[in-house]
């Protein structure tokens, strides 16, 4: 018995080239979308932090006012939450710190945290100018505000 051979031309089985190409541009693809994707939900979240922030600051400033019946003029600031104020007016009744860390008094854009303040009626404002640091904006850029304005003089 004999056999026969066929010996064929085969083209080796592989990936071509242009199949490379393909690949790695859908990849490149999809890796600029999930990068901006986590890129704005970051952005987001940084945002929030600010807004957390604030309302932290805020429940600091009002234990400041029921110990001191004021909040912190203007002039002395937000430091006077963690160190008591050593301009006028004086906080008699200081039982700080009333905050935790002084970072908490940076925003999440490593700048302080604007406050303003006022005795009538007793109010202030908390403020972040966003990732630009200027006043308005919109997107990443928008400020985050947080103002309280009692209803009573006292």
């Amino acid at each position: 018995m004999s056999e026969s051979y066929c010996v064929c031309a085969r083209r080796q089985a592989g990936i071509t080239r242009r199949e490379v190409i393909w690949v790695l541009v859908i990849v490149a693809v999809l890796a600029i979308y999930v990068s901006s994707l986590v890129k704005h939900r970051a952005e987001e979240a940084m945002h929030h932090h600010a807004a957390a922030d604030l309302e932290r600051i805020s429940l600091a400033l009002h234990q400041y006012k029921l110990d001191n019946l004021r909040y912190p003029s203007a002039e002395q600031g937000l430091s006077a939450l963690l160190q008591p104020p050593q301009t006028a007016p004086l906080a008699p009744n200081w039982a700080g710190p009333y905050l935790s860390r002084a970072n908490l008094l940076e925003d999440p854009w490593q700048r302080p945290y604007r406050y303003n303040s006022s005795d009538a009626p007793p109010s202030f404002e908390l403020t972040s100018f966003g990732s630009d640091g200027e006043a308005g904006g919109s997107g990443i850029d928008r400020d985050v505000l947080l103002r309280f304005q009692s209803d009573a003089d006292y």
